[in-house]
């Protein structure tokens, strides 16, 4: 009962400070530290600190001992101090981010961070929720820095606030800012090695493809080129020919066969679970983006037409991640 009331208090707590955050901080491409967006408390060695000063002030009231009394005045000086050199080492920070990046789960992904500041900042940390903290040891002018997140699940997701902090100079205090950035994340499926089965790829309408090397007789007329042949192709494709002459196993190419466009249905992946099937379809997605061929993508009532290039594999890995 007692764990029940403090998670629900902790997450209460917590619901309402991300409103206020939101409503004092929100969303933009590029943010600068203020005395709006910079908070500061001391640190836990920063109130044990305290809490000696505070007993040495009353060891030397209890004694009228003024040397004891004079060393809290200094060791309280000293802690002021600390909490204004703490807060001007954020002070002025220009961090700036924005973009849609791709990626697969379980991977990193780089996150484009680009910070510009005048004076040189010390001991600074900095990362999104939930993910690695990259420690800055100084920063000073302009950097770009690659922050990398990891997600475990597919899904286009928005990155959480980041999270920038320092202890400068000797750990008495805690200065911290939260900054929320418009960025997506699209989280593809883990590509999985796909067996390629002659049911995967190529037009529904005929049984050959090029991801399984089909034996089929090929009836193209429209003559193309001469390439080495491949094994697993057809013999009727092979320049007899020119094998007689040369001793050259070369394969003859048509128009219509290297103009035969792929169509990769989520239906024809060998695999009964569903996440296992996207994982194999994001898999020859690749093999077909790497040998540069077009390609076509079906996912139940959605149909990507064929086509080619980087945004067209974009498109189609964001309907992978976006797939429910």
């Amino acid at each position: 009962m007692y764990r029940q009331m403090k998670d629900y208090l902790g997450k209460t707590i917590q619901t309402r400070f991300n409103a206020w955050l939101k409503r004092r901080m929100p969303s933009t491409d590029s943010q600068t530290l203020s005395q709006r967006n910079i908070f500061i408390l001391p640190s836990k060695f920063g109130f044990s600190y305290l809490l000696f000063v505070l007993l040495l002030f009353i060891l030397g009231t209890n004694y009228q001992n003024n040397l004891i009394i004079l060393l809290s005045y200094f060791f309280s000086s000293l802690f002021v101090t600390a909490m204004l050199y703490c807060f001007i080492n954020l002070l002025g920070l220009k961090v700036a981010a924005k973009g849609e990046y791709q990626g697969f789960t379980d991977e990193p992904i780089l996150i484009d961070i680009r910070i510009n500041t005048e004076q040189l900042k010390q001991s600074v940390q900095l990362g999104f929720e939930n993910q690695p903290l990259l420690d800055v040891s100084s920063i000073k002018h302009q950097q770009l820095l690659k922050l990398a997140v990891k997600f475990d699940q597919r899904g286009i997701h928005q990155l959480g606030r980041l999270k920038i902090f320092s202890e400068y100079p000797l750990g008495l205090f805690r200065c911290w800012t939260k900054l929320q950035f418009d960025i997506e994340v699209i989280v593809s499926p883990q590509p999985l090695f796909c067996q390629p089965v002659s049911s995967v790829g190529g037009d529904k309408q005929r049984e050959p493809n090029h991801l399984d090397n089909s034996h089929q007789p090929f009836n193209g007329e429209d003559f193309y080129e001469l390439r080495a042949y491949r094994i697993g192709e057809s013999l009727n494709q092979v320049a007899w020919k020119q094998m007689a002459k040369t001793g050259q196993w070369l394969s003859k190419q048509h128009r219509d066969n290297i103009n035969e466009k792929q169509l990769l249905s989520l239906q024809d992946m060998p695999a009964i679970n569903h996440e296992v099937k996207l994982r194999h379809l994001c898999y020859l997605i690749l093999q077909l983006h790497q040998t540069d061929q077009e390609y076509g993508v079906e996912l139940d009532t959605l149909l990507i037409p064929a086509s080619k290039g980087q945004q067209h594999l974009s498109l189609c890995l964001k309907a992978l991640a976006n797939y429910v």
